[in-house]
Formats: structure tokens, C-alpha cells, sequence
């Protein structure tokens, strides 16, 4: 039995996805596809346009076997945390044997050196980017300068130079390359392969083919004019789209959760929060008071130094109140102290089975009669998921689906 892993938002799940999923099959002749989901919030630290349970939904009627969640702080983290959560919780499965992601270069090889020379970031490298970030740049930035810089100094043709400096620059190959990091880091067994993408870029805010950004698609749903949508997505998945992205949530909608939880907090306990510089913390706090909407703080915050995705994680781990020394724990776990099955295809319920006997840690498919019996380290993590998804909940303004982790029917399609 082989069986593929893919890292996605689906957010919404639209044909570009569709033409990954099935282009992995056709690489792979895969007997099943496991996706590995984010929750309620995205990894740029929005909300996504409609709950995960809808996005399982919309996952497994469009062909993938199975959805696992990626827990909320890992799923709005940077690239790299992304990255190895997400590789993480396919190794634990003990049961995942390839790893399919879209990039722009479509080319495992350039990224695969790429990876291989951030994995051991020989002295230069890391001298560079001290040298960039010293200039003011953001991390990323920095870092992209310096890789460009090291492979400039090497012994390649231009083309060879020109494909690196493409792929560096592009999301869904930063993505890969810290995919195959990742790998390298867990010294996992995991194939990596890449589909190219077709048609559309990440960051496209337009519907020009039936193949569309999910950035495009988002945009889109803010007009009356949804055959565009219609076009671009799985039949089944646009009908779920239409019908439960009604209150389209905005990162304004957590305003009052923001000003709660800055009002309550010093600056010690604001300091001891997961991933965030001090120096952000604070550019924060003077310009919180000043601005009635968080779309407000970010627009003053963002900097060359913090790009805007950075301020918006910032703010969710504030308003989630994730932990430096709960994360520390949880990374001497490599992340993943349990694997959380938010639904499954019926012709694929072998899958569970397999996975029940071989992985590493717990597999959770009914929340209510597992949490009891979990480790202190996966309550933590759960705890941090059950807050994201209440909020969630209360942003869209479904009072029945509070604490809905709890009562959802497993998703068996």
C-alpha cells in the first residue's frame, strides 16, 4: 500500500487543488491520499472563509482519503515551524510514504540543494544573513539575499543562478524547501515530489481561468458575482462555499479579543509569548490604543523588518496567548504529541486502521472520549485548537457550534 501525504489550507479547496491531488496520483500511483489541514486559522494568522469541518468536507468530496489537522499554533506559524509540524505528523503516522507540494519551479532538484544548504548553513550563510538582517531587512528577506549571494559566489551557469534566485523568491517553493528541510531534519523516510503549478499565483486577486488562487477565490466571494467561483472549483466544494462562508471573518473581527487580552497584559507576560521579537511586541503596544481596528495596527506595524503576514501571526499567538515555554515543550516532542483525524472517505477507513496500529503517538477520531486520556504535552496543544476554534466561532457568530470539537460527528464521507 502506498500512500501520499499533502500539506494544504484548502481554503477553499478549488481545481488547482484538484489538479495536485491528481497529478500525485499519477506520479505516484498512490493508493491513498492523506491531507495534513490547517484549522480555523490560515498560515498568514487569518481566518479562513469557513470552518475546518466545512474543509474537510470539501477535501474528501473532491478525492482526498483522508484530513488531518495540523494544530492551530503550528498552522499559523513562519514557514519553517509550518513546515516541520506539518512533517511531523505525516512521520508519526508510520504509515506516509511520499510527500506531494505544489511550486512554482516545479523542480525537486533546485530545491533540494536549496534545502540541503539551509539545513547545514555553512558559517557564510549564516554570516550573511546576520549581515542582512543588520540592514533591517526581515528574516525572510535576509535570508533570500544571503542564498542568492552564496550560490552567485559558486561555480554555476547562468540559468542555474537565474532558477535559484526564481525559486527563493516564490511562497509555494519557499514552502517546498522547507518541506524537504524538514525532512531532512526528521532524517525521514518521506519521498518529496512537486508539482508545478499551472495558471495562477499565490498571491493573484483575480479570476482569470478555471484554475484560480484561493487568494483570487476569497476576493471574489465579496461580489454578487460568484459564476466566476463556480468555475473554478469542484461542484460540491462551491456548494459548501456558498453555503456556510455567509459571514466571511475578517481579522477585525478579533478586535475586542486583542484589546482584551493587551489590556490585561504586561509587558512580561507579552514577552514570554512563542516566536514574537520584543521589539515587535512593543512597536505593538504603541500603536494598539491609537487604532480602533487591527487592520490598523497591522498597516502601522508591517515594516521592512516585519512583513505583514509576521504582525498578523504575531497578533493571533498574542490573542491565543501561546507560550514560549509550552512550545519549547512541545518541540522537544517534534512537535506532535498526538494525530487528530477530522474526517475520512469510507472507502478509505483501511487508513485508519493501519494508522491506529503503527503510529507513533495517539490517534484521536472522537475528542470527547480521548481528551482524558491524552499526555499533559498533547492537552497543551489541544488546549491552544480548542481556544482557536471558540474564537472562531464566536467571530462567525455560531453560538451553536461553541465547543464543537467536542460535539462534531467524525466526518466520514
Amino acid at each position: 500500500m502506498f500512500i501520499t501525504g499533502i500539506v494544504a489550507e484548502y481554503n477553499p479547496f478549488h481545481n488547482g487543488h484538484l489538479y495536485q491531488l491528481n497529478e500525485t496520483k499519477k506520479l505516484t500511483n498512490s493508493d491513498f491520499v492523506i491531507a495534513v489541514m490547517s484549522g480555523d486559522f490560515s498560515q498568514r494568522g487569518t481566518p479562513a472563509i469557513t470552518n475546518k469541518f466545512i474543509r474537510t468536507q470539501m477535501a474528501l468530496s473532491s478525492g482526498i482519503d483522508m484530513v488531518l489537522e495540523l494544530p492551530a499554533p503550528y498552522a499559523s506559524a513562519s514557514a519553517e515551524r509550518f513546515c516541520e509540524a506539518a512533517v511531523s505528523l505525516f512521520n508519526k503516522t508510520n504509515i506516509v510514504n511520499a510527500l506531494s507540494f505544489g511550486s512554482e519551479i516545479g523542480s525537486i532538484e533546485i530545491l533540494r540543494d536549496i534545502a540541503n544548504i539551509l539545513a547545514d548553513e555553512p558559517p557564510l550563510l549564516s554570516k550573511l544573513i546576520k549581515e542582512n538582517l543588520s540592514k533591517g531587512y526581515s528574516f525572510p528577506r535576509a535570508r533570500e539575499n544571503a542564498i542568492i549571494h552564496l550560490f552567485s559566489s559558486m561555480s554555476l551557469k547562468e540559468n542555474e543562478k537565474a532558477q535559484i534566485k526564481s525559486a527563493i523568491g516564490n511562497p509555494n517553493n519557499i514552502l517546498g524547501i522547507e518541506y524537504i528541510k524538514a525532512l531532512l531534519k526528521y532524517d525521514s523516510k518521506i519521498l518529496p515530489l512537486t508539482i508545478k503549478r499551472i495558471s495562477s499565483n499565490y498571491h493573484d486577486t483575480h479570476i482569470l481561468s478555471s484554475i484560480a488562487s484561493a487568494t483570487a477565490i476569497r476576493t471574489q466571494l465579496q461580489s454578487s458575482e460568484h459564476a466566476y467561483i463556480k468555475n473554478c472549483m469542484p461542484s460540491k466544494s462551491y456548494e459548501l462555499l456558498i453555503e456556510h462562508a455567509g459571514s466571511k471573518p475578517s481579522l477585525d473581527d478579533l478586535n475586542d479579543f486583542l484589546h482584551y487580552r493587551l489590556i490585561f497584559s504586561n509587558k512580561s507576560d507579552l514577552y514570554s509569548l512563542w516566536d514574537i521579537p520584543k521589539d515587535l511586541i512593543l512597536s505593538i503596544l504603541r500603536n494598539f490604543m491609537e487604532k480602533r481596528h487591527i487592520s490598523g495596527v497591522i498597516n502601522e506595524v508591517t515594516s521592512k523588518t516585519y512583513t505583514r503576514a509576521t504582525v498578523q501571526r504575531a497578533l493571533l499567538r498574542i490573542i491565543l496567548n501561546v507560550l514560549q515555554n509550552d512550545m519549547d515543550r512541545l518541540q522537544n516532542l517534534d512537535w506532535i504529541p498526538y494525530i487528530r483525524v477530522l474526517g475520512c472517505k469510507k472507502s478509505a477507513t483501511v487508513l485508519l486502521s493501519e494508522m491506529t496500529k503503527h503510529a507513533h503517538v495517539p490517534v484521536i477520531t472522537n475528542l470527547k472520549t480521548s481528551y482524558t486520556n491524552l499526555t499533559p504535552e498533547a492537552k497543551l496543544l489541544l488546549d491552544y485548537e480548542l481556544k482557536a476554534s471558540n474564537i472562531y466561532t464566536a467571530i462567525t457568530k455560531n453560538s451553536s457550534a461553541y465547543n464543537q470539537d467536542f460535539t462534531h460527528a467524525f466526518i466520514k464521507l
